[in-house]
């Protein structure tokens, strides 16, 4: 009796001991399905001389229900961080879905003001001229030299320093932007983005990757749910 009582709580044991390893190492664990809280297009390549430079949340700024239309201008939002020796610049920013490019700043985000309505210039009264006086001639005064255009100041380096991280976002007061965008982008959707570095460093979202789209800022309400439908019969019935 006692050798059966042990056999069986050893057998117990193990069967415990072996649905412990089974749920450990099953497919469905609690990292199983687990994904990125970041929305964002992110990526990480190796220095020349060691050392990392990452983009991390990537995406096209939200714009409405309705996403961008083809031809508009669409701002991105991104970070980069540098993980080298050296301080590096972004030197080039290019994207197969825009006819360019850009560093904008926040004056990019307002609306361009409608030209005013010309209001007709004032009609010249002449005074009538005294018969037989000649009329004065009018001495022509050399136009002044036109001033030249002050020159374009080129744009500012982008430069990350050693451990350092550059935010390209519209809050930050200066972004990238796509501009002339070569088809609608949809919400759901994305777009194709390069990027260079001067120590040679270039992050590309591969085939079949995008910078998406970001996700509202805050969720639309729902329309509370409606009551079901009342069949014929069912008013004022009791138990």
């Amino acid at each position: 009796m006692t050798r059966s009582i042990t056999m069986l709580l050893a057998g117990g044991a193990a069967a415990a001991a072996l649905a412990l390893t089974g749920c450990s190492a099953g497919m469905n664990s609690q990292t199983a399905d687990q994904v990125a809280a970041v929305p964002g297009f992110s990526w990480t390549v190796p220095g020349p001389n060691g050392g990392n430079v990452a983009l991390r949340d990537a995406m096209v700024a939200y714009a409405g229900p309705t996403g961008y239309a083809q031809g508009a201008t669409a701002p991105l939002q991104l970070r980069l961080f540098n993980d080298t020796e050296q301080p590096i610049t972004l030197d080039k920013f290019e994207s197969n879905d825009a006819a360019g490019v850009k560093l904008a700043s926040a004056a990019d985000l307002k609306p361009s003001p409608s030209p005013a309505a010309q209001s007709p210039s004032p009609s010249v009264t002449t005074s009538p001229k005294a018969a037989g006086s000649p009329s004065p001639k009018v001495s022509a005064s050399p136009e002044p030299d036109a001033s030249p255009s002050p020159a374009t100041a080129a744009p500012a380096k982008l430069t990350i320093p050693v451990g350092g991280y550059l935010e390209l976002t519209p809050a930050s007061g200066q972004f990238l932007a796509l501009t002339g965008l070569k088809q609608p982008v949809v919400n759901g959707e994305g777009v194709h983005l390069k990027l260079t570095f001067s120590n040679g460093v270039v992050i590309e979202t591969p085939p079949g990757t995008v910078v998406p789209i970001a996700p509202p800022a805050t969720m639309p309400s729902r329309l509370p749910p409606s009551p079901p439908p009342t069949r014929a019969g069912e008013e004022g019935t009791g138990h």
